[in-house]
């Protein structure tokens, strides 16, 4: 057995051993006690002598989350000797706002036509552990074209779980070899929707209307639905990839749980030149003035709503969701790849 197979043992043990033995069994060592459970938690496996890479799997997959450090949760973790990966891990979670719980009555409207259907939303509970879902997300698409050479600005895609605003991804291209962008998301108990955009901001009042902006954003006709219950391990893996010439749905999703996939579906989806414009962005450029009244004519024609993309127990309307995106000037951050948020 190499050194660091042995090593990966012995730690598995000490960690085993931990999650048996008492705390008080534990917190005889003499270090300072951490003020927050979690970091107090991770300074009694470090000084057992559990390695910092096992301790990081256990946070990510326990769900658990502390709450701002004090100076003597920082002081304790330096000295029961934590990593400073370790450390800014914790703080960049303490950093983290809290999950939004979207809870709905069981009814439903129809969707717009050649629109799915989407799933009823969850029903939050009291149980304060439930229910933490990994995504990961793949964006791969070649950038838009005017003509036969001048290249649009990127649209970057954008996630919304049942109506609300969950994250920002900028394409990684065709040859990009770095793999999905992931992030932890708590969400209540029941069915949920997820919808895919493509949205491209622009600050376009110039000296006339300053402040004034163009909101250019297609919608995915597909509405992925799933369904979060306790006690398991839920993970949602969506990959939307189209080249330039692309011949083969651009759209692949799995959800599992414990690591055995329940739902999904392989390359469909529609391609993004088929994407239907979003009505109330369309009237919102109309409305400022950042939009030609023929070019609103054309996006306005064939438009879908935001009401007709999910359950009737959605309560948050498209204008809501610009007002949360206008506090980042439309710039909400982009998903670095491999951080788990």
């Amino acid at each position: 057995m190499t050194q660091r197979a042995s090593n990966i043992v012995t730690s598995v043990a000490l960690l085993c051993s931990f999650m048996a033995a008492p705390p008080a069994a534990l917190g005889q060592t003499g270090s300072p006690q951490a003020s927050d459970p979690v970091v107090n938690d991770v300074v009694r496996m470090l000084e057992v002598g559990i390695e910092a890479e096992l301790i990081l799997q256990w946070l990510e997959s326990s769900g658990r989350r502390p709450a701002p450090l004090s100076a003597d949760d920082v002081i304790a973790l330096s000295q029961a000797q934590a990593p400073k990966q370790l450390i800014q891990t914790l703080l960049d979670m303490a950093a983290l706002p809290p999950p939004a719980v979207v809870s709905a009555p069981p009814t439903q409207t129809p969707a717009a036509p050649g629109v799915p259907a989407p799933v009823q939303p969850g029903v939050a509970t009291a149980d304060g552990e439930c229910c933490m879902v990994d995504f990961s997300v793949e964006y791969r698409v070649s950038e838009d074209k005017e003509g036969e050479e001048l290249e649009q600005p990127g649209r970057d895609l954008f996630v919304y779980l049942d109506g609300r605003f969950l994250a920002r991804f900028q394409s990684l291209g065709n040859i990009d070899l770095r793999g999905p962008a992931g992030l932890k998301v708590r969400v209540a108990p029941g069915a949920h929707t997820l919808r895919l955009t493509r949205e491209l901001h622009t600050e376009a009042g110039g000296r006339k209307n300053p402040g004034a902006w163009n909101h250019e954003t297609t919608v995915s006709p597909a509405a992925i639905g799933f369904r979060v219950e306790p006690g398991a391990n839920w993970n949602m893996d969506l990959r939307w990839i189209q080249s330039e010439f692309s011949t083969r749905r651009p759209l692949t999703w799995r959800w599992s749980r414990d690591g055995v996939e329940v739902a999904g579906q392989e390359r469909v989806g529609a391609f993004r030149e088929e994407w239907p414009y979003l009505c109330e962005d369309a009237q919102a450029s109309l409305d400022a003035g950042t939009m030609s009244g023929w070019r609103a004519k054309d996006r306005l024609k064939n438009c879908v709503t935001w009401d007709s993309l999910w359950p009737d127990g959605v309560q948050t309307t498209r204008a809501q969701v610009l007002d949360t995106l206008r506090q980042d000037d439309f710039d909400p951050p982009i998903r670095s790849v491999g951080r788990i948020d």
